[in-house]
This record gives structure tokens, C-alpha cells and sequence, in this order.
């Protein structure tokens, strides 16, 4: 795929870009804790970031189409450096919590939609050479994910090492240098450049994606699974803390993220003859028996084992979700259903993180995975209730074309890409 003019030079800057998305919530989580001492502030600081991420991507995002890449994703990505920038000066100076949040939440509401953007280059390059239903485009979409699951397995590594060994400000500052050299590098590369969409001016009916039949109970799981991410992100920093190592948090977010990459590769290269709707049963259940073990465990070795089994079943789940997302809206709303879906996995994360925080401040780390072990059992109760509705609904559309967008969004925390899986 890289042999395609033009995809090498993308692809690489587009890489440098996107790493922040790996950086910026856990710094902003270990920055907060080391500095005012509480992983409730900490969460919601955290949380504040990324809600705001989520909504700003779905309105930048259609500037982008409007205007061209170029014209929008530079003052994006400065508007997010100089939030960040102003926040860790609040937090240097102490200056009033609220302040610090909001500068927080403006950075957030700042951030380029990266991911997004690259694949859309990727569509824009196939489609001139060859067409949109080339086997190509899924191939690049794949490669795209595989790059996503890199970010988070360094990414983590290299916050915990920078906010540790050099200075808590450390990894936001280095996410600040790193998202604006790969982004203007990447709005310079214009021959790749989609060509920007004009703006509709006819008056049509628009239903809108979350009201058809089963995409709410996406969305749910989705918020679900993202709390999952976000106490488990927040569980970890907490319980190496505890035991006197927080280094390697990022070790063992690294393998999370390690685990959760091999788990989507072997999942998402099989076909499986049983509906999407009853694997996303069997999948949330096993995830829930395997995080089960999370508040009890006392040792790294012990955490460490079950972070990679939990990691691995985290990805099927995420892409069964996405897969079933996929078949229940039309073609034509298919990238405003996935949306929502990686909404809903932020609002989940946010959440998990401020929860899980502040159950964290009054019973300590293993309380805090319990919040997990809710979540995941919420994702299995909505999986089987809505049985009957996912498997009527998702019949409506057929299978999905070749061409079909796999996740549009670059899903926060210590999480996989996806692979759309067959409906048997």
C-alpha cells in the first residue's frame, strides 16, 4: 500500500500527528495526580479533555470537508498546543481548579481530527488510480489501524518515562511538538489532498443515524466499553502508584494496548457463522469474567497476566460493536452511525476516568478496576436484552460493501483500530 504515490509521505506524517492522542489524556491524568495529589481532579481533568475532543472533531471534521484539510487542520492543531500550553502554566501557578478545567476543555475542543483526515486521503488516492471498490481501500483502512495500535503501545511507554524521569509537564509538552510537526507536514502534502465538498444548500428531511432501530443500543455499549478503557487507565496509574513503581504504568498500558492489536488481528481475520448480536454476547460475557479478577489482584504479576487476557478480548468486542454499527444504518448515513459510536466510546471514557478517580481518592486502586467490572457487565446486560432488536434490525441493510469505513475515529485510551467482521 505504501507504493502508492504519494501514501508513504501521508501515512508517516499522519503517524507523527496522531501520536498526541496517545499522550495528552494519560499526561494530563499523571499531571493532575502528581500535582495536586487526587485522582478524582485528575479524572475529571482528564475527562474534560476528551469530552470536548469528541464534539469538536464532529464539527471540525465537516469544516475540513468544506474547506480542504489545509485550510483547517493548522489552526486546529495550534488553538490545541496553546490550550495545553495555558494548562500546564494554570497548574504550575495553582490558579483556581475551574480555570484549569477549561483550559483543558478548549484544548480538547481544538483537537484535529487526524485519523479521519488521513483515511479520507487514502480514499481520495485509490479512487483516482483505480475506484472506491478497489480491495485496496480496506487494506489501507486496515493499515491505518495496525498504525493506531503502535501509537498506543508507545504512547503510553513514552508518557510514563517523560512524566517520571524528566518533568510531569513532560508529555504534553513533548505531544505539543510532536501534533504540530506532523500535522503541518502532513496540510503540506497537497497532491493528496481530497478536494473539499461544497456545502449543500437543498432543504431534505434528515433523519438522524442514532434513531434507527438498534443504533441506540450501540451507543450504549459503546459507552460501556469506553468506561471500561477509562477506569482501567486510571486503576492502573493508581495501582503502581501504590505498590511504589509508577513507571510502569505504561508498561503494563503498553500491553494492553499490545494484546488488544493481536487480539483484532486474529479476530478480525476469521469468519464466524454465528450472528454479530449473539458474538457480542459471548464476547462481553468473557470480558466480564475475565476483568472479574481486577479489584483482587495484589501483585504486578498477577495484574500484569490479566491485562493482556482482558486487552485481548477488548478488541473483538470493539469490533463487533463497530461491525453491527456498520449494518445498522443505511449507506448513505454510514459515517454520521459511527459517529456516534466513538462518541459514545469517549463520553464512556471520560466517564470511566472521573468515576473511576474519585472511587479511587476514597477506597483505593482495586475499587477503581471494580468500576470496570460494572461497565463490562453493563456492555453484556445491553448485548442480551437487545438480542431480538440487533438481529431484526441488522437485516434491514444486508451485508455491507466492500467499500464500508471501518473506524472512522481514533478511539481514546489504550484501544484497537477495527476490522469489520462477517455476518454469518
Amino acid at each position: 500500500m505504501l507504493r502508492v504515490p504519494g501514501a508513504l509521505a501521508f501515512s508517516a506524517s499522519g503517524l507523527v500527528a496522531r501520536l498526541p492522542m496517545a499522550l495528552v489524556g494519560l499526561g494530563i491524568l499523571l499531571f493532575t495526580s502528581g500535582v495536586t495529589g487526587s485522582y478524582g481532579l485528575a479524572g475529571v481533568m482528564s475527562a474534560a479533555f476528551s469530552l470536548s475532543a469528541a464534539v469538536g472533531m464532529i464539527a471540525s471534521s465537516r469544516l475540513v470537508d468544506r474547506h480542504g484539510q489545509h485550510k483547517v487542520l493548522g489552526w486546529l492543531v495550534t488553538g490545541e498546543s496553546l490550550g495545553l500550553v495555558f494548562f500546564i502554566l494554570s497548574m504550575e501557578l495553582k490558579l483556581p481548579f475551574l480555570v484549569s478545567a477549561i483550559l483543558a476543555a478548549a484544548a480538547g475542543l481544538c483537537s484535529p481530527a487526524i485519523g479521519p483526515a488521513v483515511r479520507a486521503r487514502w480514499t481520495f488516492v485509490i479512487s483516482r488510480a483505480e475506484s472506491t471498490s478497489s480491495p485496496k481501500l480496506r487494506t489501507a483502512f486496515a493499515l491505518e489501524s495496525i498504525s493506531e495500535e503502535v501509537i498506543f503501545t508507545v504512547g503510553p511507554l513514552i508518557t510514563a518515562w517523560l512524566a517520571i524521569s524528566v518533568a510531569l509537564p513532560a508529555p504534553l509538552i513533548f505531544a505539543i511538538v510532536v501534533g504540530m510537526t506532523g500535522t503541518f507536514v502532513l496540510i503540506r502534502l497537497r497532491d493528496t489532498e481530497p478536494t473539499p465538498s461544497p456545502v449543500r444548500h437543498a432543504k431534505e428531511p434528515h433523519t438522524f443515524a442514532f434513531r434507527h432501530p438498534g443504533v441506540f443500543l450501540m451507543v450504549f455499549s459503546a459507552i460501556a466499553t469506553g468506561a471500561i478503557f477509562g477506569s482501567f487507565e486510571v486503576g492502573i496509574v493508581a495501582f503502581t502508584a501504590e505498590l511504589g513503581t509508577p513507571e510502569l504504568s505504561g508498561v503494563l498500558l503498553a500491553a494492553w494496548a499490545l494484546t488488544s492489536m493481536f487480539g483484532g488481528l486474529w479476530f478480525g481475520a476469521r469468519h464466524f457463522r454465528a450472528p454479530l448480536s449473539r458474538q457480542l454476547v459471548v464476547l462481553t460475557a468473557t470480558l466480564t469474567v475475565a476483568l472479574l479478577l481486577t479489584p483482587f489482584m495484589t501483585s504486578l504479576l498477577a495484574l500484569s497476566v490479566v491485562t493482556m487476557i482482558s486487552g485481548a478480548l477488548v478488541a473483538p468486542v470493539l469490533i463487533t460493536i463497530f461491525s453491527l454499527a456498520e449494518r445498522l444504518v443505511p449507506n448513505a448515513q454510514l459515517t454520521e452511525g459511527l459517529t456516534y459510536i466513538n462518541s459514545g466510546l469517549t463520553v464512556g471514557f471520560s466517564l470511566g476516568v472521573a468515576v473511576g478517580g474519585y472511587v479511587i481518592d476514597g477506597w483505593g486502586a482495586g475499587f477503581g478496576f471494580a468500576v470496570g467490572v460494572g461497565a463490562a457487565g453493563g456492555a453484556f446486560l445491553v448485548a442480551l436484552l437487545g438480542q431480538k432488536r440487533l438481529r431484526r434490525s441488522v437485516q434491514d441493510y444486508g451485508p455491507i460493501p466492500p467499500t464500508s469505513a471501518l473506524n472512522a475515529e481514533p478511539i481514546p485510551g489504550p484501544a484497537p483500530g477495527g476490522f469489520a467482521a462477517e455476518e454469518g
